[in-house]
């Protein structure tokens, strides 16, 4: 366990990872429904990045949260993107659990968790919001509601922090601690 740990702590630390306040390099993945997307074609919108999986149990608790968001600010020029990184998941299984799940936004696959990298996403779900420029304004955890469903949601960190980048302002809490289920990473 400890070889495996250190092989990915030094594999992940040797990677370029985008900090707040920095300009997210372009990328391009593809959707479940085959369409490429490169980040560039949201230049000029907010955008939602978050971590998904189609196994994960914390994802499972977050999909109505998560669908609602993309809901609620769908008018509001904000993209919402879902990114599963996770090599132990194949494109078919997540197409299938994506549907079933009635996912109302964008479900991209990351072979080979290279966005994951470029991101430093470590959970599921793990959210990235770029402001309008495609800089960096907000990481971390969806709310913070933490490990139990029991804790009552207090503070809905996402929906701060796309009302800030929406209106230019700064994020309250730019950075929280995400929870969920590690990214299954390759080596």
């Amino acid at each position: 366990m400890f070889l495996s740990s250190s092989l990915w702590a030094a594999g992940f630390l040797d990677k370029k990872v985008v900090k707040l306040g920095e300009a997210v390099p372009d990328f391009k993945l593809t959707d479940i429904s085959g369409a490429e997307h490169p980040l560039s074609q949201y230049r000029g919108k907010v955008v939602m990045i978050h971590f998904w999986s189609a196994t994960c149990p914390f994802v499972v608790r977050y999909d109505a949260r998560l669908k609602e968001i993309a809901s609620d600010y769908a008018s509001r020029e904000v993209a919402v993107l879902g990114i599963d990184s996770n090599f132990s998941e194949t494109p078919d299984q997540i197409k299938e659990v994506a549907r079933k799940r009635k996912v109302n936004y964008p479900v991209l696959i990351d072979p080979g968790s290279k966005v994951a990298d470029q991101f430093g996403a470590v959970t599921t779900p793990h959210v990235f919001i770029l402001d309008r420029e495609g800089k960096l304004v907000y990481e971390g955890a969806v709310d913070d509601q933490g490990w139990s469903e029991e804790n009552p949601v207090k503070v809905q960190y996402v929906r701060e922090a796309l009302d800030a980048a929406l209106s230019g302002s700064p994020v309250l809490h730019p950075q929280t601690k995400s929870v969920g289920c590690t990214v299954k990473r390759a080596f």
